[in-house]
């Protein structure tokens, strides 16, 4: 799993300020024209996101987590284990149809 931030609507400049003000040690990307924002309906900021490694959301939180935690890393298994058993049944179904 990893940690980015996405800076939507902001110039390099300020972003840059506040990664150095707030010791940020993960990536942050610039979404400058916010098309990250409305791809994944963003409503308020800082807003969480899990995303898969197909690019698809499996998981969203408005408020700031603890994601080191016990319970959220717990929750991130099973949202993954989820996401994994879709995908396997999509592969499945498109197998099968494949030989049809």
């Amino acid at each position: 799993m990893h940690n980015i931030g996405i800076a939507v609507r902001e110039g390099k400049e300020i972003v840059e300020k506040y990664i150095k003000k707030q010791k940020m040690t993960f990536p942050v990307l610039l979404d400058v024209h916010g098309d990250i924002e409305k791809k994944y309906g963003v409503r308020a900021h800082p807003e969480h996101f899990l995303i898969n490694r197909h690019v698809g959301l499996i998981g969203k939180t408005l408020s700031p987590r603890n994601w080191a935690s016990a319970k959220n890393r717990n929750l991130i298994r099973v949202l993954l284990e989820q996401n994994r058993t879709f995908f396997k049944s999509l592969e499945m179904m498109r197998d099968n149809a494949l030989r049809d």
